[in-house]
């Protein structure tokens, strides 16, 4: 009684909050990069999101959390405070990042970028061990957002 009371809703409350290394056919890419912030302009990590999943996907809440001293990021970028992340906005038809959320259709792309000091080339081929994922130690942070693809929500929480 006890079990189906209390452990039951919990297990079912935990599996649809559980987040997901990734989604199968949403192809994530760095590209180094600038942005302007305040008339300043700064080095960047570009990040581009490509659908191959076969259906329309809807990308939502990206965010940057969890940084580590490898991955500076300036004080102008706007942090909230709250959850000590940074919200990140996809680029519109203007070239400003304005957009909180993309709509990808079947091959289609979007992009979003990070303002940061300049990376070295091991920072864009660089590929998690396993054992980080295990204990959930980022090298540099932990990139967050939340994606629709057709009816499937994932929250995904990846590990970089």
């Amino acid at each position: 009684m006890l079990i189906s009371v209390i452990a039951w809703p919990l297990i079912v409350i935990l599996w649809q909050h559980r987040r997901t290394n990734g989604v199968p056919g949403l192809e994530v890419h760095f590209f180094a990069g600038k942005i302007k912030i305040g008339g300043k302009e700064y080095s960047a990590v570009d990040v581009q999101f490509t659908n191959h999943t076969g259906a329309v996907t809807y990308v939502s809440n990206v965010r940057v959390r969890s940084l580590t001293e490898a991955f500076w990021v300036p004080p102008d970028a706007a942090r909230d405070i709250n959850q000590n992340s940074y919200h990140l906005k996809f680029i519109d038809d203007a070239g400003g990042f304005t957009r909180r959320e993309a709509t990808l259709q079947t091959s289609g792309s979007a992009k979003t970028c990070m303002p940061s000091g300049i990376m070295p080339l091991e920072f864009y081929q660089y590929s998690p061990r396993a054992i980080r994922r295990w204990f959930r130690r980022p090298k540099y942070f932990v990139l967050e957002y939340t994606v629709m693809v057709g009816t499937s929500r994932h929250l995904v929480a990846t590990l970089y």
